[in-house]
């Protein structure tokens, strides 16, 4: 069954049981006890970050592949470049302890794990799309979001998913691609634990089954469903460069493919918007 993470760990965060205050923002009634994964689930309370935890879990030989941490509130959360992600109580905060792939995959596995979050979000009626590399759209607004982190041996995928709140656009990065928005009423009577229980145990058969049944470039032919603004002109930017092509899908590399000015090119960085976005547009 799920672990309650229970320990002080000084500056991660504090004792968690199952009668702790935050409890009930991830737990539904009767849980942890009425669901048995096979992997273990740590659950804590306010954290820096629930990467921290399973960094310091990992550290002392007590997270193994597919176990995880899910924690109530962050108040150092983090996504893509170090950025800050604004970690609400009511939302999901989790981190993912994955296998190590074979080095063919090292650079898709930002897209995978979105793949993933995507396909098991749609199982539960819930339509999002990725926006690579690693941001979790609904009806064209954000609502999740990956961060991958490795640390020696360690494989950790981050995993936040807006669930009854999102930052106002006024909190947001002048330069942020797109506006945020929640699940809502998308999930009603399933908890941010079950929920976490669903994904956790759906992404683990799709994760294995691509890493052992596909190729990178069969796994980049096989997510274009998923993909937000496939086909779009868009536009790619970063501190040195910005190209604007038509979106073509992703490279077995994990790079994303634009049709600009008549060639084929590759990116590997940069943050992505359809072109003729500007701000407080969707």
């Amino acid at each position: 069954m799920p672990i309650l993470w229970t320990p002080d760990i000084e500056g991660v965060t504090d004792a968690f049981s199952a009668d702790h205050a935050d409890a009930s923002a991830i737990l539904g009634p009767g849980e942890p006890c009425a669901d048995r994964p096979d992997e273990r689930v740590y659950l804590c309370g306010p954290c820096s970050s629930a990467l921290d935890v399973a960094g310091y879990l990992a550290g002392q030989g007590c997270l193994d592949p597919w176990d995880s941490v899910l924690s109530t509130r962050q108040w150092a959360g983090r996504g893509q470049m170090r950025r800050t992600w604004i970690s609400q109580p009511g939302n999901l905060f989790a981190a993912w302890r994955l296998p190590m792939p074979p080095s063919s995959w090292q650079n898709m596995l930002s897209v995978l794990v979105g793949w993933v979050m995507c396909r098991g979000l749609g199982e539960l009626g819930v339509p999002v799309t990725l926006k690579w590399p690693n941001d979790i759209l609904l009806h064209g607004r954000k609502i999740g979001g990956i961060l991958i982190e490795e640390r020696g041996d360690v494989l950790l995928a981050g995993i936040g998913l807006n669930i009854a709140s999102c930052p106002e656009d006024a909190d947001l990065r002048r330069d942020h691609a797109c506006v945020a928005a929640n699940l809502g009423g998308l999930l009603r009577g399933v908890s941010i634990f079950g929920l976490w229980l669903r994904l956790v145990n759906f992404g683990r058969l799709r994760y294995s089954t691509e890493l052992s049944d596909s190729t990178p470039l069969e796994f980049s032919q096989l997510i274009e469903p998923v993909l937000a603004y496939l086909g779009a002109l868009v536009r790619v930017s970063d501190n040195r460069s910005s190209v604007c092509g038509t979106y073509a899908g992703v490279s077995p590399d994990g790079g994303i493919v634009l049709l600009a000015d008549g060639e084929r090119r590759v990116l590997h960085s940069g943050s992505l918007r359809p072109e003729g976005w500007s701000e407080g547009q969707i």
